[in-house]
């Protein structure tokens, strides 16, 4: 299993812009990638400009044709011109989860 949290931060002004970008984007997932697992946007509440994903993939495999897939690269065509810097990944290694049996 492959697990990444990354976390980003837009313009005040393109944030109904990233929400629908992100709702095209994770349908596209959904549709098409049987290897991801889990892929959940959020948005924080007391920063409405603020975004993290969390997603879960099957395999090394999965998580990177995902990587080559178009629509991820139209998503950070459209998502890194409206950040106020670039999105932050980070690798995460799961010690537990209310799911495990989906995360074995």
């Amino acid at each position: 299993m492959e697990h990444l949290f990354v976390s980003f931060k837009v313009k005040k002004n393109k944030i109904e812009e990233t929400k629908n970008t992100i709702r095209r984007f994770v349908d596209e997932i959904s549709r098409k990638e049987p290897g991801t697992i889990l892929y959940n946007c959020y948005q924080e509440k007391s920063d409405s400009t603020s975004f993290i994903h969390t997603m879960t993939f099957e395999s090394e495999k999965a998580e990177e044709q995902h990587r080559r897939t178009e629509y991820v690269k139209e998503f950070a065509d459209k998502l890194y011109p409206v950040c106020e810097k670039e999105p932050v990944f980070t690798e995460l290694n799961l010690i537990c989860s209310n799911n495990s049996d989906r995360f074995k």
